[in-house]
């Protein structure tokens, strides 16, 4: 008898805790009515549907238009009630989108995250909405995405591949599969920057706060009159006004730098941005009399150089250990940094060598042609035949062939002579065409660097992922 009633209580205990009490029977837990400390609303449901493949994140934000299922709200499936309307009592809401997120793996395509993330016989109709708006193959490791799910299947698909754009795929009404690209708003600002220079250029924007992208910009910009690993000496000085882009009231990233001048031992070097009236087409440089400051060749061909051999018919070779003639210019720099063409023209030869390794040759017309040595690897696509612009990536810095570091070894012949291409004379390309509109819209920008003066070292402003 004790054994018996025993027994009895236990199975009315369980069945008050695991039935009959709210906050902790099991369906209170999956329907959400439970009020105990435990578990949330329906967490047992909610957890029931989370894959394994992408995590719950939370609803789309606001900042990007029209982004999800029609627009910012949840619409449900067709027929679904609506809550609060007329006669909806007692009705069940519709199921809230879910939004899922990932990132790109190593290995990952974009076809192979589509199809992994459930999108079935859909999937091919996705990536090809996509493919419209953006190359799958430009995808990057750790690139994000969101998969928007509703009811049982995914209803819609984001590319994320940076802070400020998406690529959004969306299912509409009638099945089919479109896509939009979005973007969030920059707010530009120009502001005045400048410094003087103690050992390079690099640190000295660095100590008035700026960020390396910045010299890098000035670097490009005077490519063609100055070399700022031989041409710089202490109290140089700097000075430029730059638009900067601001993300969330953040500093995103550089824009185009509106006016810029260097002056030291070398003279004084200015320059202005300029596009045409309408706003539209490439920003090109000018100086202040509106003559044009690119010229038919760049001084140097790529960016963080040292020469660290000149151009000499009576030279040592380091590798060889016999006087060898050096036809051409030694930029030492570290291997895989970029290599542009020093004018434009056509790719002659594209050729791996026993002595000058990876070699690059482009002929420019009037009997001059010029030569890169020891690249690590090509550019993707040139080839023989194919011709290019100036300042176009060609190869990269490399020590292949007969090389004792990674150098690039620049050369230049006229007729077929080797001649040392820094007493190259390059001439002015054409000079700004609406002189008095450009001359009136630098007024601003030349009394901005006049009147700088260099504020007090402050970090450097971080770049966001672009």
């Amino acid at each position: 008898m004790w054994v018996g009633a025993g027994l009895v209580a236990l199975t009315a205990i369980n069945v008050y805790i695991f039935i009959l009490r709210p906050d902790t029977s099991v369906p209170g837990l999956i329907s959400g009515k439970g009020e105990g400390k435990g578990a949330g609303k329906g967490d047992l449901a909610k957890a029931a549907m989370l894959p394994g493949k992408a995590r719950a994140v939370p609803a789309p934000d606001k900042d990007f238009r029209g982004i999800g299922i029609d627009g910012d709200k949840a619409v449900g499936p067709p027929g679904a009630p609506t809550i609060g309307g007329a006669g909806s009592e007692g009705m069940v809401a519709p199921p809230e989108p879910r939004m899922l997120e990932g990132t790109i793996g190593d290995n990952d395509t974009l076809g192979a995250v589509i199809d992994r993330e459930g999108f079935g016989a859909a999937a091919p109709a996705v990536l090809r909405a996509l493919s419209r708006l953006h190359d799958p193959r430009s995808i990057r490791p750790g690139d994000a995405y969101v998969v928007t799910v509703l009811g049982e299947g995914p209803t819609a698909f984001e590319y994320r591949p940076s802070p400020i754009v998406r690529y959004v795929i969306s299912k509409g009404s009638d099945g089919t599969w479109t896509g939009a690209r979005e973007e969030k708003p920059l707010a530009v600002r120009p502001e005045s920057a400048g410094g003087s220079i103690d050992s390079s250029l690099y640190e000295s924007v660095t100590k008035a706060g700026e960020g390396p992208g910045l010299a890098s910009q000035l670097v490009e910009m005077f490519a063609w009159d100055i070399n700022f690993f031989t041409d710089t000496h202490p109290g140089d000085k700097w000075r430029m006004v730059v638009e900067k882009q601001y993300l969330d009231g953040k500093f995103y990233r550089y824009g185009n730098i509106l006016a810029a001048e260097y002056s030291g031992r070398l003279g004084t070097f200015r320059a202005f941005g300029w596009s045409s009236p309408s706003g539209h087409g490439p920003v090109r440089y000018y100086d202040e009399k509106g003559q044009a400051i690119t010229k038919s060749f760049l001084k140097t061909p790529l960016r963080f150089v040292r020469i660290s051999s000149k151009f000499d018919r009576n030279r040592f070779h380091p590798v060889l250990h016999r006087n060898k003639a050096h036809l051409g210019v030694d930029y030492a720099a570290p291997t895989g940094t970029p290599i542009w063409a020093s004018a434009s023209g056509r790719v002659t030869e594209v050729a791996h060598k026993p002595g000058s390794g990876k070699t690059v040759v482009i002929e420019h017309g009037n009997g001059l042609a010029t030569r890169y040595y020891h690249l690590s690897r090509f550019a993707a696509g040139l080839r023989a035949g194919r011709h290019v612009r100036q300042k176009e990536i060609i190869g990269y810095v490399g020590t292949t062939g007969l090389s004792t570091g990674p150098h690039l070894h620049f050369a230049l012949t006229r007729n077929g002579a080797f001649v040392d291409p820094t007493k190259m004379q390059a001439v002015r390309e054409a000079p700004v065409a609406e002189r008095a509109a450009f001359l009136a819209a630098i007024k601003p920008h030349v009394a901005a660097m006049a009147s700088f003066r260099s504020a007090p070292s402050t970090p450097a402003p971080s770049v966001a992922k672009n």
